[in-house]
């Protein structure tokens, strides 16, 4: 459709005339986006490049732990990745603070077709499977795969959810993605790490009263230091303390509702920057959305980029980068919803709602993920309801994955029927 509202947002990429300029505030907010994002791409390629030296290094070494370096070189490749998806949200910033015309080529954010997306994953799956079984070859071509099996997913994300809703800014786009990217990781990082000084304090009492106890957390202490250690071995000094309750009610405690709180608040930190320039729920849906899938997509090359488990690593990572996507865009469109409404009810409840799909995600990837490598049915593995959670923990899983894509589609559908009626606030950037 074609109307005075989409000539507004048409303005909004256009470069500054003398019949329209933009204001300075919007210049050099621009400006400050340009150079901080562009400091962020360098550090990311020259981090990437260092990573690569070393597991090239690593790799010829005869002694070398292998698979440190091959992990090494699937993070320098995502890494990398990152830092090229910066690079269209700097220049497009430069663009709006010297008033450069922007090729259309260039400043779109458009994404395959969710078909053939669906269609690609399979055999790329299939061969990065098949190469990270490889030694030579793994090193050439399995970081093009690993990029390609990690971005796809969500991609095909961003295609259902984003379908049909064009009428955003192509540097609020690329702007919300890097944001996700940079920005909001690390402030979570740093705000997690400060939460997580309670169950670490918890854990050192736990441990100091029982003497057995504090010199096997002594000897994992002495192993987990070194730059080589064994996983088996570090696997089976941790076997003992998989059974204690109190352990693992404190890593659920942290990543099935700590986690959540930190991160559903501060994911959409891109939605956030545009107090005051937004046109209500399209402007969050759309900027939560790439915020999310900007976190998803670091968070996935970091958490990874496994060689040994690789398939088992990056199918993992695709659902949870639905589950980053919809809650991001959730909570964005309620916010923006929030500030135009003067009414902060939803907010409450879109961010209630994120918070708990998030948190029942992670307390079921952790009951998952503890019970398998856990050889014991004593202690917290000996209640039955324990058992029966981790037993339909895959199942769980893969249903909040779906709803999460239902979800996503829903609220799209929402905003495409309802964006002729939001409000038309003339904004820029």
């Amino acid at each position: 459709m074609t109307n005075g509202y989409e000539a507004v947002l048409n303005n909004l990429d256009s470069p500054p005339n003398s019949a329209q300029l933009p204001s300075e505030r919007i210049k050099w907010l621009s400006l400050g986006q340009a150079l901080a994002t562009a400091l962020v791409v360098f550090l990311l390629f020259n981090l990437s490049l260092g990573l690569l030296l070393y597991s090239f290094l690593q790799v010829l070494s005869s002694n070398a732990d292998q698979e440190s370096a091959f992990s090494m070189m699937l993070l320098a490749s995502g890494l990398f990745t990152v830092g090229l998806l910066l690079i269209p949200s700097v220049l497009l910033a430069f663009s709006r603070f010297f008033g450069w015309k922007r090729p259309t080529w260039f400043s779109s954010l458009r994404l395959p077709w969710l078909a053939i997306l669906l269609l690609a994953y399979p055999p790329i799956l299939l061969a990065g499977n098949w190469l990270s079984k490889q030694s030579v070859l793994a090193f050439l071509l399995l970081p093009f795969f690993h990029i390609a099996a990690i971005g796809l997913p969500i991609a095909a994300i961003l295609q259902i959810g984003l379908r049909g809703l064009d009428s955003v800014s192509h540097q609020r786009k690329w702007g919300a993605l890097s944001v996700g990217l940079t920005l909001s990781p690390f402030l979570i990082f740093i705000l997690e790490l400060f939460a997580f000084i309670l169950p670490i304090v918890l854990l050192a009492v736990w441990v100091s009263q029982d003497p057995e106890r504090l010199s096997q957390f002594s000897r994992l202490s002495e192993i987990l230091r070194q730059p080589l250690a064994d996983p088996q071995m570090m696997l089976n000094e941790l076997q003992p303390y998989l059974s204690e309750a109190a352990v693992v009610f404190t890593l659920l405690f942290f990543a099935a509702l700590i986690v959540p709180l930190i991160e559903e608040a501060i994911k959409p930190l891109g939605v956030w920057l545009l107090y005051g320039r937004t046109r209500g729920a399209l402007d969050g849906f759309v900027s939560g959305a790439l915020c999310g899938a900007g976190y998803a997509l670091l968070e996935s090359f970091l958490l990874g980029s496994s060689k040994s488990d690789w398939l088992f690593a990056v199918l993992g990572r695709s659902g949870t980068g639905t589950i980053h996507i919809f809650t991001s865009a959730l909570i964005g469109a309620a916010l923006t919803t929030a500030w135009q409404r003067q009414s902060y009810l939803r907010l409450s409840l879109a961010y209630l709602i994120g918070v708990f799909f998030h948190g029942v995600w992670n307390g079921f990837i952790i009951l998952a993920a503890l019970r398998g490598i856990s050889d014991s049915s004593q202690g917290f593995w000996s209640l039955p309801l324990t058992q029966n959670l981790a037993t339909i923990a895959p199942f769980a899983i893969l249903l909040l994955a779906a709803l999460a894509v239902l979800g996503l589609w829903g609220l799209n559908q929402q905003i495409r029927k309802e964006w002729s009626t939001i409000g038309s606030i003339s904004v820029e950037g």
